[in-house]
């Protein structure tokens, strides 16, 4: 039992999950506008879940030194898991992701694999330079959202929207994510954001980003900023508390409220 626990641990299963509904989700957004083939969103977003936890696998593999220092408690350096068993685990998800992306296009398998590519590219060479790994994984995060403009064309204003949404509030939790990795980042050379120019103005680049998201949904969806805005002031609590790990929380939740009120309101 101990072996499937730390491997769902290594995958972050509840964030590959969380990302195969936004694919549902953004389907059902459109579903009034265009016939929707539900085995395709089986398959589409089993791909999108299998895609997200080879990511976040191989996240963990490249991350393995500095997480002895800012995460010891992870499956990787903790010993948990074994680096060879963790290769195998990226390889077997990213062949899934292609294969389920295969079954309902050649467009979704060219999709996933430049989506898997890019996600190993930002693991191996993006992570420490300043904003453009927190780029690459905000992008990465739209890829869900992205989904339905392949499958069904442009224009799609709706789901555009939701995806500028949702790359606003990954951004600003990835730099949150750098302000509390400083210490092992420091350590092994990498020159996040954070670590080149302070927590104060790191934090100031949150805020902007939080602002933009509030500003975008004030215009478009008024009544889903009374769910977003609590959690975008107590993330910035816990942020000024340096309680970081509790401000990444916060902004999950924001994006959740805010992604389930964009359609309900």
């Amino acid at each position: 039992m101990r072996f499937p626990l730390s491997c769902f641990s290594l995958c972050r299963v509840w964030n590959a999950i969380f990302a195969a509904a936004v694919c549902v989700y953004s389907f059902f957004i459109i579903k009034n506008s265009y016939e929707i083939n539900y085995s395709d969103v089986v398959f589409l977003s089993l791909g999108v879940f299998f895609l997200v936890a080879f990511a976040n696998a191989h996240n963990d593999i490249i991350d393995f030194e500095t997480d002895k220092i800012n995460r010891p408690n992870r499956p990787l350096p903790s010993g948990r898991i074994k680096l060879k068993t963790a290769h195998i685990i990226v390889i077997i998800c990213v062949c899934l992701a292609i294969i389920l992306g295969l079954i309902s296009g050649f467009e979704f398998a060219l999709l996933f694999a430049a989506v898997g590519a890019l996600s190993f590219v930002y693991n191996k060479f993006m992570k420490g330079l300043p904003l453009a790994g927190n780029f690459a994984v905000a992008l990465l995060t739209t890829t869900p959202i992205i989904i339905p403009i392949v499958e069904f064309g442009l224009p799609q204003p709706e789901l555009f929207n939701l995806a500028f949404f949702a790359f606003m509030l990954t951004m600003a939790r990835e730099i949150t994510k750098d302000i509390e990795d400083m210490p092992g980042d420091a350590a092994n050379g990498l020159k996040t954001f954070p670590v080149l120019l302070g927590i104060n103005l790191s934090l100031s680049l949150v805020f902007i980003f939080e602002f933009q998201c509030l500003a975008m949904l004030a215009l478009l969806k008024p009544y889903a900023v009374l769910a977003v805005l609590p959690c975008l002031f107590l993330s910035a609590l816990f942020a000024w508390l340096k309680k970081w790990r509790l401000s990444q929380t916060m902004l999950k939740l924001a994006m959740l409220a805010g992604l389930v009120l964009y359609a309900l309101v």
